[in-house]
C-alpha cells in the first residue's frame, strides 16, 4: 500500500474521530427548556410547583409573579438535581387572583425559559359566619372577608344533615355577604359556606341554623285586558269573568279595556261586590279601573294621568289594614303592535316619571297590566326600563308559577298558544316578597272553554307585605348548582396542557 493510501486513511480516520467529538461535545453544550410544568396548592400562600428537568442543567430560577409578565416575581433557585420546589411566603389576595410561574433552565450564561402558566392558590377559611336579619321569606349572612376567595357557595337545607329540600348556589363575586329570599315562613333552616378561588374549592363551615320570620300579611293581585268595546256581547262576557275573578279569591286587580264613561258603568255593575265584597277604586277612567276588597284594604288616594298617543295610567295608593304598610296600585295598558316599541318606551317613561312625583316617599309599588311587549319581542323597552326603574317581574320572582308556558294573549280561538309569549305582566318593586304566580285560564279538555271571555288571560300573583322591619339589602347575584357540591378531600393538581 503506498504512503499516500495510508495517509488518506489515517487522515479519513482522525476525521471521524473529530466529528463524533464535535457532535459530542454539541451535545453536552446543548440546552433545553423545562417542560411538563405542574403546580399542586397547598394553602391559602404556599403551593409545590414542579416541571421535567431539562438536560445539562446546572441549576433552575424559578420564577412566580401576580401577572403574565412577570414584572414584579419571587425568583427561587434550585439546584439542578431538584425539579420541584415548595413555596411558602407568597402573598394571598382578596379577592383571589392568578399566580403566573416558569422555570428558567441555566447552564453557564445560558438560560432556557418554560412557557409561562398559571396556578391559583387555595382559599382561605370562612370565619365568624352569622345571621344579621330574618324576614318571613329570607334572611342576610355575613362574614370576614376570605383571602384568595373570589366566590362563594351557599348551601340552604331544612335539615342540619343537607339531605331535606337541599340547594347549593354559587355567588358571583367576593362580596362576604349573602342575602337571599323565596323560603317559607316560620321554618327551620341550615346553611353552610364555603369560599372558591377558581377550581381551588374551600370547606365549608359548620352548618348554622335560622329560623324565618311568621307571615303578617299576604295578599293576591291580578289583572286583566277584558276587551269590553272592541269584542262582541261584553256584558255576558264581563259577568263570567267577574265570576271568575271572584272564585279565584283575588283581593286586588286591576282592568284594561274596561270601557269609557258608558261601558264603565257596566264595568263597574258587574265587577263590584260578590263574594269578595269588591269596589272600585275611587280615580279610574279611560279604561283603566282598580278593584280591591275594603276588609283588607283601605284607599287612600286615587287618581289617573296621560301617558301620550291617546293612553292613560290609573293609579291608587293604599293601606293594608291588617300591618298599614302603604303601597301603590297602578293599572297599565301601552300602545299595541310589535312594531311599536318606541310609542311604549316613551309612554313608559311618561309612567314611570309621573308616579315617581305621586310616591315621591319611595311607598311600595305594584304595576299591573297590558305592556304590549315582553322578552319574546326583539326590543322590550317596558320591561327594561321596569328593570332599570328596579322593578321585578313576579313570574321571574316566583318560584311557584302554574300555566307559565302559555301566552298570556292570543285570539278568540279556543286553541290554547303556548309558546311563553307574555305581554301582560305584574311588577312588584323590592318591598315585596312574591309567593307565586298564575296564570288563571277557563280551559277544558285542553282548549279555551267557551265562550272564550277576552283576548287575554288572568294574571295573577301572591304577594306580601310585612309589617316594616329593617330591610335585608339587595339580593346576592348567583348562579345555581343545583344538589350540594361533593366536598373536596385533597388538592387539585395543576398541570400545564
Amino acid at each position: 500500500m503506498s504512503r499516500i493510501l495510508i495517509g488518506l486513511l489515517s487522515l479519513a480516520v482522525l476525521t471521524g474521530l473529530g466529528v463524533g467529538l464535535v457532535a459530542t461535545y454539541k451535545k453536552q453544550q446543548r440546552l433545553e427548556a423545562p417542560t411538563a410544568l405542574a403546580a399542586t396548592p397547598l394553602g391559602p400562600t404556599s403551593v409545590e410547583l414542579r416541571w421535567k428537568p431539562s438536560e445539562n442543567a446546572e441549576s433552575y430560577n424559578v420564577v412566580v409573579g401576580s401577572d403574565r409578565t412577570l414584572s414584579q416575581p419571587v425568583v427561587t433557585k434550585v439546584p439542578a438535581e431538584r425539579t420541584r420546589v415548595s413555596l411558602s411566603d407568597l402573598k394571598a389576595a382578596s379577592p383571589g387572583v392568578d399566580q403566573f410561574y416558569r422555570v428558567d433552565a441555566i447552564k453557564d450564561d445560558l438560560v432556557r425559559s418554560s412557557r409561562t402558566t398559571r396556578f391559583t392558590l387555595k382559599p382561605g377559611a370562612v370565619r365568624q359566619l352569622k345571621v344579621r336579619t330574618a324576614t318571613a321569606s329570607g334572611f342576610k349572612a355575613t362574614w370576614r372577608k376570605v383571602a384568595n376567595a373570589r366566590q362563594f357557595d351557599i348551601t340552604i337545607a331544612r335539615d342540619k344533615g343537607f339531605t331535606r329540600q337541599a340547594t347549593t348556589v354559587r355567588t358571583v363575586d367576593a362580596d362576604p355577604r349573602f342575602v337571599t329570599k323565596g323560603l317559607k315562613p316560620a321554618t327551620t333552616y341550615w346553611f353552610k359556606v364555603r369560599p372558591v378561588n377558581s377550581d381551588q374549592i374551600g370547606t365549608f363551615t359548620r352548618p348554622v341554623k335560622f329560623v324565618t320570620n311568621v307571615r303578617e300579611t299576604s295578599f293576591r293581585v291580578g289583572t286583566w285586558n277584558v276587551c269590553s268595546e272592541k269584542c262582541s256581547d261584553y256584558a255576558s262576557r264581563a259577568r263570567i269573568m267577574a265570576d271568575y275573578i271572584n272564585a279565584n279569591k283575588i283581593d286586588m286587580f286591576g282592568l284594561q279595556e274596561s270601557g269609557g264613561q258608558r261601558v264603565g258603568k257596566v264595568t263597574n255593575a258587574i265587577f263590584s261586590g260578590h263574594s269578595q265584597k269588591y269596589v272600585r277604586a275611587d280615580g279610574g277612567a279611560r279604561a283603566r279601573y282598580i278593584f280591591y276588597r275594603p276588609a283588607l284594604f283601605t284607599q287612600q288616594a286615587g287618581g289617573n294621568f296621560s301617558i301620550g298617543d291617546g293612553r292613560d295610567t290609573t293609579w291608587a295608593r293604599f293601606k293594608v289594614n291588617k300591618t298599614g304598610r302603604v303601597f301603590y296600585f297602578v293599572s297599565v295598558h301601552l300602545e299595541n303592535g310589535k312594531g311599536n316599541d318606541a310609542k311604549r318606551a316613551r309612554e313608559m317613561d311618561r309612567m314611570l316619571g309621573q308616579m315617581a312625583l305621586i310616591n315621591d316617599s319611595g311607598k311600595p309599588m305594584i304595576y299591573a297590566g297590558d305592556f304590549n311587549s315582553g322578552v319574546h319581542r326583539g326590543a322590550d323597552s317596558p320591561g327594561i326600563k321596569m328593570r332599570a326603574a328596579g322593578f321585578g317581574n313576579t313570574f321571574t320572582i316566583a318560584k311557584d308559577t302554574v300555566n307559565g308556558q302559555i301566552n298570556t294573549s292570543h285570539t278568540f280561538s279556543t286553541n290554547v298558544l303556548a309558546s311563553t309569549a307574555h305581554v301582560d305582566h305584574i311588577w312588584v318593586s323590592k318591598q315585596f316578597d312574591v309567593e307565586s304566580w298564575a296564570q288563571l285560564v277557563r280551559l277544558a279538555g285542553g282548549r279555551y272553554a267557551t265562550p272564550v271571555v277576552s283576548d287575554h288571560n288572568l294574571l295573577s300573583a301572591v304577594v306580601a307585605l310585612d309589617a316594616t322591619q329593617k330591610p335585608l339589602g339587595d339580593l346576592t347575584p348567583t348562579t345555581s348548582l343545583g344538589a350540594p357540591a361533593p366536598q373536596v378531600a385533597a388538592p387539585t393538581p395543576q398541570r400545564t396542557p
